[in-house]
């Protein structure tokens, strides 16, 4: 259950908005003289280990900020909460397909945590979403399309998705993860990826870039899907 904490940091007519999710807290700036039509705008970010997901995502919430806009991130895989399912699923030794029902539910659980936002955002962005259970799991690991397709079927996609590629040999490098230890699996996820991003017409982004040029890239997108979204 998410905590809304107000507090006012020197902003004369702004309100921080300050969420605490699972141990994760991130901030958002309230203009009051903004309105509150229409629904937020949901971003999500998507891609392998060592990417720079967060720190485009922490860059992107910075410029949003600093336009006014109410905007917050949220990273549910460093939750206590995920912490705590992956022991438990290691520890049971399960089979993929059962393991992959457990972390769709702390996918579920991200949209009780927008649903609970939205009144309060302008853009909601995330740091993996729906897609990853896709990737990791379906592709990655083999677990059949029918069952992740069965299970995700009444999730609604984020508005915009980003795909953050780069080599692999650029990522195995930046990130010493177990995914990116295990080559094979490494590159099925890849494939995966680069297979729902043409299928959901994701904008993919070269992620070998600094850190401001992809925010720089992702923050005219996400600007042009808000305009768009707020048309009558």
């Amino acid at each position: 259950m998410s905590k809304l904490l107000r507090s006012r940091e020197g902003f004369e007519d702004s309100v921080v908005f300050r969420y605490t999710i699972l141990g994760y807290s991130s901030f958002a700036i309230w203009h009051f003289e903004r309105s509150n039509e229409g629904m937020p705008l949901v971003v999500a970010f998507e891609g392998l280990p060592g990417g720079g997901k967060t720190t485009v995502i922490r860059l992107l919430i910075q410029a949003l900020c600093a336009a006014c806009l109410r905007a917050v991130s949220v990273d549910i895989d460093t939750s206590a909460y995920a912490s705590a399912l992956r022991v438990a699923t290691d520890a049971l030794s399960l089979d993929n397909s059962v393991r992959s029902m457990h972390f769709w539910a702390m996918r579920i659980h991200q949209y009780r945590i927008v649903q609970e936002m939205q009144e309060h955002m302008d853009v909601i962005v995330m740091d993996r979403m729906w897609a990853t259970a896709l990737a990791f799991d379906g592709y990655g690991n083999g677990v059949p399309a029918a069952i992740l397709d069965w299970i995700g079927q009444n999730l609604t996609p984020p508005d915009v998705t980003f795909l953050l590629q780069a080599p692999l040999k650029v990522l195995r490098a930046r990130k010493k993860s177990r995914t990116m230890r295990d080559r094979a699996f490494a590159e099925r996820v890849e494939k995966g990826y680069a297979q729902l991003a043409r299928i959901h017409s994701w904008h993919c982004v070269d992620a070998t870039r600094t850190p401001e040029d992809v925010k720089e890239q992702c923050l005219a997108i996400i600007y042009a899907a808000l305009a768009k979204k707020r048309l009558p």
